[in-house]
């Protein structure tokens, strides 16, 4: 009897070595968001548009209906955007700034210069 339970025991041994997955694989990363905007810095004449393009990453399994940002002008009278990231400058030259922020992840942020001249 004693050589059955060293013979098991052994063929235990043997099948946990043998098994390729016996070391449990790492957990996975924590999801890290992203954002770039394009352009970073343009020039306009006054009234003139542009549409900015924003990237960001997705959270594996994640669905959207739309990507998840918002679009801002930071100056009061610095022109207007749209949910879609098209820009209109103001008839007033300056330097104005355009920030898109995640919406999923507010505090993730980029923003981009625009010089109306």
């Amino acid at each position: 009897m004693l050589n059955r339970i060293l013979s098991a025991s052994s063929l235990l041994l043997v099948l946990a070595c043998a098994t390729p997955n016996a070391v449990p694989p790492p957990p996975p990363e924590p999801f890290i968001p992203h954002l770039t905007l394009r352009p970073v810095a343009l020039t306009l004449s006054p009234g003139a548009t542009q549409v900015f393009q924003a990237e960001i990453n997705y959270p594996e399994n994640a669905r959207y209906l739309r990507q998840p940002v918002v679009w801002r002008v930071m100056e009061a009278e610095g022109g207007i955007t749209t949910v879609d990231g098209l820009y209109q400058a103001p008839t007033k030259p300056g330097i104005y700034h355009v920030e898109v922020i995640r919406e999923d992840f507010p505090d993730v942020r980029f923003i981009a210069t625009v010089t109306v001249k």
